[in-house]
């Protein structure tokens, strides 16, 4: 539905993410999956209006995955979340619990139950020589 970071080599710059995040919303019918989808729209614009030493995390691809035998159009976004800073991962990767997150989720018409965040950490260089 998107491209994102992961997908666009140009976007991604050479920088390697230090860690990731997926994110899935259960949209219950088709007009919420598209208000969830514009959302996500919006937001890339405006972060891809910041000057590039103020990108510390991007989009990766945003994706829709229709549930089979919903007769509204309903399923669910899949997308991801690069992190190229400790320090800001760290302070912002629990954003999606916040106040104006939170109000975001409710204007789309998506409760928090139906949303999921999961973080994964790249393996420090030591761990990886092993």
């Amino acid at each position: 539905m998107l491209t994102g970071s992961d997908a666009d080599p140009v976007r991604l710059a050479g920088k390697v993410p230090i860690a990731k995040s997926g994110c899935t919303y259960y949209c219950p019918n088709a007009e919420v999956a598209q208000r969830c989808i514009e959302a996500l729209r919006a937001s890339d614009e405006r972060l891809r209006s910041r000057p590039e030493e103020q990108m510390l995390w991007d989009w990766e691809c945003t994706w829709f995955e229709p549930e089979s035998g919903n007769p509204d159009g309903g399923g669910t976004v899949i997308l991801g979340v690069a992190w190229f800073d400790a320090a800001f991962f760290a302070e912002r990767r629990d954003a999606w619990l916040g106040r104006m997150h939170t109000r975001i989720y409710a204007d789309l018409g998506i409760p928090m139950d139906d949303i999921t965040v999961t973080h994964w950490t790249a393996a420090p260089p030591s761990a990886q020589a092993a």
